[in-house]
Order: C-alpha cells, then structure tokens, then sequence
C-alpha cells in the first residue's frame, strides 16, 4: 500500500508541477501521498467489510 501510494505520489507531482520549486513539491507529494493512503485504506477496508458480510 505504501509503494503504491509512494508512486503515485511522485508522478502526480511530477506530471502536474513542473515549474514549481522544490518545497512546494514535497509539499504536494505529502498532500497525494497521504490522500492516495486514505483512498487505500477506504476501498480495502470496504472490500474487507463485503467479503467478510458475504460469507
């Protein structure tokens, strides 16, 4: 889940921020970084939640 949420968050931020310095950059990555581990954690704990209700 981290690698994933690891590369997403650098291309994210390479594809959309290419003139910005690199402060904003690291900032960016931690914002993606974050929501793509939230987003993760939603869409498992979600499929978890049905696999378990389905059985």
């Amino acid at each position: 889940m981290l690698l994933l949420a690891t590369l997403g968050g650098v291309v994210i931020v390479r594809r959309n921020s290419s003139e910005q310095p690199i402060q904003v950059k690291a900032v960016l990555f931690g914002i993606y970084f974050w929501g793509l581990v939230f987003l993760q954690l939603v869409v498992f704990g979600l499929l978890f939640y049905w696999a378990k209700s389905a059985v």
